[in-house]
């Protein structure tokens, strides 16, 4: 029991009745709240002493102590499952989340590397890839700036006065200035792309953006452009030696890291790793510029001289397979792609050497057997029409039958081989197949099997028809006779270097096979060479050099049929013929009025060796060509090409700019105790009496009355080299008729007017 407690009086009218009166203090009762506190029976006592029952609502309840321990086992759970998180996001993916974070600070850049170069066989550079920027004003930005390391009292530069001044040095319209400067406008473009030398100086002015765009330049000519391709917006390559060659050319990607600011931009940071982009390799091709646009110059030429509706051409060197210029005209305008790898023909008689040369492997043929061409019209085998001849005989050697394209004698040539060893003789050539050129465009041809030959299949193959062939394959068929009998893999690319410089790649001479003996290919030289002298090419003829070639007239056809009055004329030339340098082949499509191969194509031939020969850098070897030139004086006339008689004056302006481009000989300069004088053109006796002398040594043309241009050109055509001096009259050193070693230098003395002009 509690003690008794005296009660304190808390107010006399309250506690009145009770003062002085001891009142025990109230029992105090546990809490239902604090039951948790107590063991069992007090939990019992106070829920009694409270008046609840287990269930009631405020009733104390009891805790398990199997649900305590799934709440602590809960708690550690989820901390070691926090502490495993914490492991794996700083040791397990550390390098991850460090990437995220990176990237959410640090913007990574690529940079595109720049595209490498196409060159030509001089390198002359034809496509290369240059960093311009394009210039955008912002007017309402321009504002008066101090310039740099300014002292505080120092004027301010007026932004739109420079800015003015720069626009104009850059050629800018007024008018565009005007609108740059207008603070009307917002944001104004200009359209012409700039190098970057050329805006630095206002580059950095308020209100000048510039923003850095990498384009593709092409300097070469349009025909050229469908060997070389394009590439897109994207540096992403279009066809031709951009789309073939694009490993090489397009180098690799580099990158650079700028932190991120949202106020200052993007900035550079030295801490940052950054890779450097590696520009592309230099391809250089083998084509010559020089040869190039004098090809294209010719072949446009002769279709506005003959009327033809296109053309192609092809030169190739014979010796390695380098194609040295490749030229298509269609409607008046150059082809999108390269016609002469990419479209085949029919082309007639340039077919019948082959043929020809291979009976005479066979041994069913030589070049003196007398073949009977019954007067020019006759009945064969599996033909439902006569096969007739241009140039009517009865009969005529094998040579002849070449040198005038007999039909009828190739015909019956062709009867001595089985279907299968003509097939083979063709496709040996490489018809049929691609040559292997670096061209994606490029055309097989057509050369069907030998079991899908009609009757007349066979005769008519033996002359050109029912086979179809590019000029490139042509070119290389002919490329074997020139070169002794072996048929060559083509070169378009001469080599390849790195951006450092160093030589990756050299093409080599790379042989498909051996089609004939060297014997043979001799033998088809001289027969090619009297078509050019008396047969059905004359018009290919020079003066000064042998010219080797076919000629060939062979009806076009579309849609399956042969059209009325439209031909191919072809012709396919060796120069010279004795050592060729150059194969040409040439055609005309739908030539006006004449239409023969021979004087079409032929005199296209003509046009283009005459300029080439005008040309210092036409690929030629000058000491080879002195070896072979003929020996008869050359008369004084007018060129018949006109691009030759430009290029030898353009030549001719400069002292000593005829001089050759090969090697120089190591024979020196003809002394006074070698030069003969003699009357002009009169033969001297001493030269009889060597041989050698006499083919070496040539009277120097007279040169009395001609212009310097006119002058120029019958010197150099005559075989020597020529050095421009001032003079009195038109005249050489040494004078007309005195003997001089082919490939010497006649110097040319001009007034003083005439070198004026």
């Amino acid at each position: 029991m509690w003690p008794p407690m005296r009660r304190r009086a808390c107010c006399p009218i309250r506690c009145w009745p009770n003062r002085g009166v001891l009142i025990p203090p109230p029992a105090i009762r546990p809490r239902a709240r604090d039951a948790h506190m107590m063991s069992g029976p007090m939990r019992r006592e106070a829920a009694t002493a409270s008046g609840l029952t287990p269930g009631d609502p405020g009733a104390p309840t009891t805790v398990s102590r199997v649900r305590a321990m799934l709440v602590h086992a809960g708690l550690v759970l989820f901390a070691v499952a926090i502490l495993a998180r914490a492991v794996q996001l700083q040791i397990v993916e550390h390098d991850t989340w460090l990437r995220v974070a990176d990237r959410q600070h640090v913007d990574q850049q690529t940079v595109k590397p720049l595209r490498g170069a196409i060159t030509d066989a001089t390198g002359t550079v034809l496509v290369e890839s240059r960093e311009q920027v394009k210039l955008s004003i912002a007017p309402r930005e321009i504002r008066d700036v101090r310039r740099k390391n300014a002292k505080r009292g120092d004027p301010l530069v007026k932004t739109r006065a420079a800015l003015r001044r720069g626009l104009q040095a850059l050629s800018v319209p007024e008018a565009q200035i005007r609108k740059a400067l207008d603070t009307n406008q917002t944001w104004v473009s200009l359209p012409t792309l700039y190098l970057p030398s050329d805006i630095e100086r206002f580059a950095g002015l308020p209100g000048v953006h510039v923003e850095r765009v990498r384009r593709r330049i092409n300097s070469a000519s349009d025909n050229l452009r469908g060997v070389l391709g394009a590439v897109d917006a994207d540096d992403l390559p279009v066809g031709g030696i951009e789309l073939e060659l694009d490993p090489l050319l397009r180098g690799q990607a580099g990158s650079r890291a700028l932190v991120k600011d949202p106020k200052a931009g993007n900035i550079e940071s030295p801490e940052l790793s950054s890779v450097d982009a590696l520009p592309g390799h230099t391809v250089s091709l083998t084509v010559n510029q020089a040869l190039q646009e004098i090809a294209e110059n010719e072949l446009k030429m002769a279709l506005v001289r003959t009327g033809g509706t296109g053309g192609d051409v092809v030169i190739l060197d014979p010796r390695d397979g380098s194609v040295l210029a490749l030229a298509g005209v269609r409607d008046g305008k150059s082809a999108g792609t390269s016609t002469p790898m990419a479209l085949a023909y029919e082309p007639g008689s340039v077919m019948k050497p082959f043929l020809v040369s291979r009976l005479f492997d066979l041994g069913k043929a030589t070049p003196n057997e007398i073949i009977n061409t019954e007067n020019g019209s006759a009945m064969l085998p599996g033909r439902k029409r006569p096969l007739t001849d241009e140039h009517k005989a009865a009969q005529m050697p094998v040579r002849d039958v070449i040198r005038f394209s007999s039909n009828i004698g190739t015909a019956k040539l062709a009867l001595r081989l089985t279907p299968r060893e003509e097939f083979e003789a063709m496709r040996d050539f490489g018809f049929g197949s691609l040559t292997g050129v670096p061209y994606p465009a490029e055309s097989k041809g057509a050369l069907p099997l030998p079991a899908r030959w009609s009757a007349s299949t066979q005769t008519a193959v033996a002359i050109g028809y029912e086979v179809l062939a590019t000029p490139l394959q042509i070119a290389l068929a002919y490329a074997a006779i020139a070169n002794g009998g072996e048929l060559l893999q083509p070169a378009l690319v001469k080599e390849v270097r790195d951006a450092q410089g160093a030589t990756i790649y050299r093409h080599e001479r790379r042989v498909v096979r051996r089609v004939l003996t060297a014997k043979t290919a001799s033998e088809m030289r001289r027969m090619l060479a009297s078509v050019v002298d008396s047969g059905t090419g004359t018009a290919a003829e020079l003066a000064t050099y042998d010219v080797a070639g076919k000629s060939g007239t062979a009806r076009r056809s579309e849609n399956g049929r042969y059209l009325e009055g439209k031909y191919n004329a072809t012709f396919a030339g060796m120069f010279p013929a004795q050592a060729p340098q150059y194969v040409l082949v040439a055609r005309i499509i739908d030539p006006k009025g004449t239409y023969y191969g021979g004087i079409v194509s032929g005199s296209l031939v003509n046009g283009i060796l005459q300029a080439a020969l005008a040309t210092r850098n036409s690929a030629l070897d000058r000491n080879a060509l002195a070896e072979v030139a003929k020996t008869m004086p050359v008369p004084v006339a007018k060129p018949k090409s006109e691009q030759a008689l430009a290029i030898a004056t353009r030549d001719s302006l400069r002292r000593d700019s005829l001089l050759a481009p090969a090697p120089p000989t190591a024979e020196p300069t003809p002394t006074a105790a070698r030069v003969v004088v003699a009357l002009p053109f009169a033969p001297p006796k001493a030269a009889a009496t060597n041989a050698r002398a006499t083919r070496d040594l040539r009277p120097v043309p007279s040169v009395f009355g001609l212009d310097v241009r006119q002058a120029t050109r019958t010197l150099y055509a005559a075989g020597f080299q020529v050095s421009i001096a001032r003079g009195s009259d038109v005249r050489t050193r040494p004078a007309a008729g005195t003997l001089l070693r082919v490939g010497s230098t006649v110097q040319l003395e001009m007034p003083r007017m005439e070198s004026a002009k």
